[in-house]
């Protein structure tokens, strides 16, 4: 395969001849080979791929030549359908070979159609009688069913839940729809295809449910492509433990009664126990509280009422559970609804015990809409050792960001790899001339009360020499909100998040080509700005996670009493990660440049700082606020 890959990306070769704009690098050729190596030899590879290395066609090209069937996982939906939508379509153009790819995602996204069925015919749903109607007639349209696709249903509608079905309520063959089933006929042209581009939480669902001797969603494959892999441990770990929202009681109260009425119209007990589960459910969830937050669930436990709620709550679901067993027999639906409280009923178990789990975090995610119940594992490394064992096929991990000061090893922990070749291309672009590194000093510690001013006036100093053209990424809402607040008055179109989607800010910024954008977590990553339009990125601190996180503290504390240190185990690993990240937003291009602005004192003043500048591209670094404008003046100049 070496010389085909060659011929793909060499000098004039056929990447080169179809692909307008195309160059060749070094890094990507060396990448597509060592990745054609690691699938004809069925090993693990871990690779990290600067900024710029080209690491998708490094991936693709070799998986499409190899001729195997590959599973190729990306950290989000949007990456998914770039690479299915323009990626692979571009390739199979440009290599001029055959194969079949075939996209799938979680059942959650596809229409259904015996579901839009009963929410047309629901009294409830009358308000979005129009919406429904036009699904109607968008089902008979579609060929994936993919509600992504199309624009009929907002992100966060109340009725995307209505019209797709989940594991729990889906009828199976027993379906009536089940010949034109969407999620069926996805899942029949991922058997059939050679590459199948799937996302992380589909990949992580597939392995719980196998793990579980529950089934499948994915087929099987010679070898697996995990890119965007530095998110596959939180991934993970969300998937390899259980949970229970307060939407999955609901919905299996709801769909009770409405099965009830369609097969059981005499059994109206089960009405009255649905009315009471429900009850109780919204006792409970008022017993919680009113603040959003995560919390430790021993933490929740002792706040005045909940233990008791909570039993009310296991009781309401033990009756209701008791009549479905004598209703099931009546209809495929209530059958169903049986199976459902009864798993339901074992996952609410977990939380009904007076200490913390030796194996699991327990803790609980308050929204205002409701709340979720999680038993998460303190450590998933077995289980992804275990789950690799099973499936001795070839694995590729690849990201930016998967190295802590050049090694691999926080990576290769968290999932158990204990071999696998290492290997790292740095970024085929020219820090040392696209790029200026500016530390300011600032004279006190971020946990100081004046430190966001201080913020504040480098953050206008910065949007003054850059003309705009700058992201802004805070560690905080609180610290975003503030410096939102002071900068209401700067000459530049200013853009912040949560007040706009996330495409549609994005899609702002690129189009004024001088806007000032804030930002938190999502902005750190998986966004893509070229060119003049982002010439300065500032970071306000060393982005640790926020100590209240019930996960966090569940490790650290499992980690202390092991006696190991959380802070250099945990903590700055995964700050350099994250930090890592938030720099990629700056160069992504040859032809691009800009200041990176670390705003954190303790980088310079704490020793552990020495960890996150090892981690950084080769960039010339100041102190002084004079070389960024002459920075930005030079290369205003030259342009």
């Amino acid at each position: 395969m070496q010389e085909e890959i060659s011929l793909a990306f060499g000098d004039g070769g056929l990447l080169s001849q179809h692909i307008k704009g195309y160059s060749p690098r070094l890094q990507q050729q060396e990448m597509a080979s060592t990745i054609a190596e690691a699938l004809s030899n069925i090993t693990v590879l871990i690779a990290e791929a600067g900024t710029g290395t080209g690491k998708t066609f490094a991936y693709l090209v070799p998986a499409i030549l190899s001729g195997q069937k590959v599973i190729i996982s990306t950290g989000t939906k949007n990456l998914q359908d770039q690479l299915f939508n323009k990626d692979i379509p571009t390739l199979r153009k440009a290599l001029a070979m055959p194969f079949q790819a075939a996209l799938l995602k979680g059942r959650s996204n596809y229409l259904c159609h015996y579901r839009l069925h009963q929410a047309q015919h629901d009294p409830l749903m009358m308000p979005h009688s129009d919406t429904l109607h036009d699904l109607m007639l968008w089902s008979g349209e579609t060929r994936s069913g993919d509600l992504n696709e199309d624009d009929l249903l907002e992100e966060g509608s109340p009725l995307w839940p209505k019209v797709t079905s989940t594991i729990d309520n889906c009828l199976g063959s027993d379906c009536p729809n089940s010949a034109e089933c969407f999620i069926n006929e996805a899942r029949k042209k991922a058997q059939e295809a050679d590459i199948v581009v799937v996302n992380h939480h589909l990949l992580m669902s597939d392995m719980a449910l196998k793990s579980a001797s529950q089934g499948e969603v994915l087929p099987n494959a010679d070898a697996y492509i995990i890119d965007e892999a530095h998110q596959l441990p939180d991934i993970a770990t969300q998937f390899l433990g259980d949970r229970i929202s307060s939407h999955q009681i609901q919905e299996l109260c709801r769909d009770t009664v409405r099965e009830m009425a369609q097969d059981a119209a005499d059994m109206s007990s089960l009405q009255d126990h649905a009315d009471k589960t429900e009850s109780a459910l919204r006792a409970f969830r008022l017993s919680l509280g009113d603040k959003e937050q995560r919390t430790p669930w021993m933490t929740m436990l002792e706040r005045m009422g909940v233990e008791n709620k909570l039993t009310d709550l296991i009781e309401a679901m033990e009756d209701l559970a008791e009549q479905l067993s004598l209703a099931a027999e009546r209809g495929k639906g209530l059958e169903q609804c049986h199976s459902r409280g009864k798993a339901l009923l074992e996952t609410l178990h977990f939380f009904d015990q007076q200490q913390d789990d030796a194996e699991l975090v327990l803790w609980t995610d308050i929204r205002q809409n409701g709340m979720t119940l999680h038993a998460t594992p303190h450590n998933i490394s077995d289980h992804f050792q275990q789950w690799i064992e099973q499936k001795p096929q070839s694995w590729i991990f690849t990201s930016a960001t998967l190295t802590v000061a050049g090694k691999f090893n926080n990576f290769s922990h968290q999932l158990g790899i204990s071999e696998a070749d290492n290997v790292v291309w740095p970024s085929p672009f020219d820090f040392e001339k696209q790029s200026l590194l500016y530390m300011p000093k600032i004279p006190v510690d971020p946990s100081h009360d004046s430190y966001l001013d201080h913020i504040i006036q480098i953050s206008k100093d910065m949007i003054a020499y850059s003309r705009g053209r700058t992201f802004l990424l805070f560690t905080s809402y609180r610290a975003l909100n503030k410096v939102a607040d002071a900068l209401t008055d700067i000459d530049y179109p200013l853009m912040v998040q949560g007040r706009g989607s996330k495409s549609s800010l994005l899609s702002e910024f690129r189009e004024h080509g001088n806007a000032v954008l804030l930002g938190t977590n999502s902005f750190w990553e998986g966004v893509d700005v070229r060119g003049e339009a982002l010439s300065c990125v500032l970071i306000d601190k060393i982005p640790f996670s926020a100590p209240d996180d019930p996960i966090l503290q569940a490790k650290i504390e499992h980690l202390k009493q092991r006696g190991g240190s959380p802070f250099s185990s945990i903590q700055i690993p995964s700050a350099v990660i994250q930090l890592k990240q938030g720099i990629g937003r700056l160069i992504r291009d040859q032809s691009d440049y800009g200041v990176l602005v670390l705003c954190d004192p303790r980088f310079l003043t704490k020793p552990y700082g020495k960890h996150f500048l090892r981690s950084l591209p080769p960039m010339p670094i100041t102190q002084d606020k004079a070389d960024v404008e002459r920075f930005f003046k030079t290369r205003e100049t030259s342009a």
